[in-house]
């Protein structure tokens, strides 16, 4: 008799063993198929269709995502809470490339700027994105937390951003956990990576991905010519450009930049514009070499 295939989803990977939540409420090791991982690599928050089986389950099928990100490699979330804090020094431009892809794909971005009783960034970081959700919390006094558990109340939300800037210890804050964290290295002031897999916590309400810090992201399947489409900012004023099409770059009498000298558009904001641009430039020369 052939076994019955049942419906789950992935809530956790730890190399290539996934742990798939099944809709009865049971928490089954899984492999993938081999063909399946041809085509696509499971993601945690994939919903598939597996088969129970001694010693492991299989994973036959992955069902459509509604999204996706990499880095962290995660499917099917509602927002995505990119975290900074001030220390480590904040990567700005990795924030901002994790806003594109979210904004590509259908996500929310919501900024969380933590340990904010070692200093508060949402001032500085309300002026650099404007119309950005920004949410400043203290997983060691708990301030600003409730506002936090309010936005996560019916969604799947992932955490991202740097290692060491205070997600796993404000997922142990909002969820009473006890997950490890290192933080920094006291010798060069940057994160140790404590998280190691991908795994998805139920929280009131909603759920919660945490994720491994990163420092590397590329902007995927964005083009040069459509990045400007994704900065609000740019968009209200680029009709006072003179070329359509305008980039915003190179190009005279142009008014995002003028609108960057009168000081009505951020101007760091505006320079990691110009870094990604030049990257997203050469990533797709390298590709037609």
């Amino acid at each position: 008799m052939r076994a019955k295939r049942e419906r789950g989803q992935i809530v956790k990977i730890i190399a290539n063993r996934y742990t798939v939540r099944t809709e009865s409420g049971d928490r089954l090791i899984a492999t993938a198929r081999g063909r399946l991982r041809l085509d696509s690599d499971p993601y945690v928050g994939d919903f598939v269709t597996i088969t129970r089986g001694k010693p492991v389950a299989t994973i036959d099928e992955i069902l459509p995502r509604k999204n996706s990100l990499i880095r962290p490699y995660v499917a099917n979330v509602d927002a995505a809470l990119i975290v900074v804090a001030p220390e480590p020094k904040p990567d700005l431009v990795l924030a901002d490339k994790i806003i594109l892809n979210c904004y590509a794909e259908g996500i929310e971005p919501v900024l969380v700027a933590t340990k904010n009783d070692l200093g508060d960034l949402a001032p500085a970081l309300q002026e650099e994105y404007p119309g950005i959700v920004i949410i400043s919390v203290s997983s060691a006094t708990k301030n600003g937390l409730n506002e936090l558990s309010d936005l996560i109340q019916g969604k799947t939300v992932c955490l991202a951003g740097q290692s060491a800037v205070g997600k796993t210890s404000l997922l142990n804050a909002l969820l009473d956990l006890n997950l490890k964290t290192d933080g920094l290295s006291a010798k060069i002031k940057r994160g140790k990576n404590t998280t190691r897999h991908v795994e998805i916590y139920e929280a009131s309400g909603g759920s919660i991905v945490d994720t491994c810090g990163f420092s590397m992201l590329e902007c995927v399947d964005l083009k040069e010519n459509e990045l400007t489409y994704y900065y609000d900012e740019f968009v209200a004023v680029q009709d006072g450009c003179r070329y359509r099409g305008c980039t915003h770059t190179t190009e005279p009498d142009c008014a995002v930049k003028r609108a960057v000298a009168e000081g009505s558009i951020n101007a760091a904001r505006y320079q990691r514009y110009l870094t990604i641009f030049e990257e997203i430039k050469e990533a797709r020369r390298k590709q037609y070499d």
